[in-house]
């Protein structure tokens, strides 16, 4: 959050339209948080489902091959069934995996706090509207940029979850001339995580 606050900024430049992008901004955070806790959450179970197999076949492998006793083709079935296990662990990379995407949901859940605190905030201590917008902007995007992709038919269900539109909507209200010739500068696009697409079929 911007540190101008108490700094003379004027409580009526607050207007109701920055309050509902604000408002907007914190649904498409929690929206995001949600969706890369959700993720992490279920990469962590399949990295349990995987891992304790792994580690449990191996260990089966290994008092088999100590004991000297038992089917050697047996042995050999498990053991080659416990590297393919090992492999795809590693391959999947699903404890990684689920770090990243916990690490994201931290980030953006950051995010909503700070917005969840100008919105608590009285006009008069929030400083500059613009200031602060900028510095919440940046923020968002720069998460982002930076957090693993999440699946295209995830983000469409928890966004329909937090009313996020997509795209989104932009509040329509009468403009001075000064916010008219800034709405008229190019701007950055509207924050949304970095989605993985669906390829189209073909035929």
């Amino acid at each position: 959050m911007s540190e101008e606050s108490g700094s003379g900024a004027d409580p009526a430049a607050w207007t109701p339209a920055i309050e509902e992008l604000l408002r907007n901004w914190h649904s498409r955070v929690y929206a995001a948080q949600t969706a890369y806790y959700d993720v992490a959450e279920q990469l962590r179970r399949w990295n349990y489902r995987l891992g304790i197999p792994v580690v449990v076949v191996s260990s089966l492998v290994g008092a088999a091959v100590l004991s000297d006793k038992g089917n050697k083709w047996l042995v050999g079935s498990v053991s080659i069934l416990a590297a393919l296990l090992a492999s795809l662990q590693t391959f999947l990379k699903f404890g990684e995996n689920a770090t990243l995407h916990g690490a994201a949901g931290d980030w953006f859940a950051a995010i909503r706090r700070d917005i969840e605190e100008v919105l608590a905030l009285p006009p008069e201590s929030r400083g500059k509207p613009k200031s602060c917008l900028d510095s919440i902007r940046k923020e968002m995007n720069k998460a982002g940029q930076k957090s693993p992709e999440l699946g295209e038919r995830l983000w469409k269900k928890v966004a329909r979850r937090f009313g996020v539109e997509e795209p989104p909507r932009v509040p329509r209200q009468e403009l001075s001339e000064p916010e008219r010739r800034r709405q008229s500068e190019p701007r950055e696009p509207d924050f949304r995580p970095k989605v993985r697409r669906k390829s189209p079929r073909s035929g």
